[in-house]
């Protein structure tokens, strides 16, 4: 391998600001479905919660999931997955107290 070869391959990735901006969105936006969740676990009701809208959110995030990992793209997988999370909890929510 010559020298410039093994230079790239151990090369630190630089990150810039707007790395840092999509990772603080990466964790915080997911957090906004969490007055759902516990609006329905607080209340012991799923009334006026759309089984289908949240069933439709848990399906596309796995499309988003399985996109992400196929891509490597990190920050992608990481809020899918938080979603994902969250959204199975709404709809396990919704399926018990509705």
């Amino acid at each position: 391998m010559a020298k410039n070869e093994n230079n790239i391959l151990h090369k630190k990735k630089v990150r810039e600001p707007l790395d840092y901006f999509v990772y603080f969105f990466t964790f915080a936006t997911p957090l906004f479905e969490l007055p759902q969740a516990v609006e329905i676990y607080s209340r012991h009701s799923a009334q006026d919660v759309s089984l289908w809208t949240w069933g439709f959110f848990c399906i596309d995030n796995l499309v988003w999931i399985i996109y992400a990992l196929h891509k490597k793209i990190r920050p992608l997988v990481i809020t899918s997955i938080l979603y994902e999370i969250i959204e199975l909890a709404i709809l396990i929510g919704i399926l018990t107290y509705r």
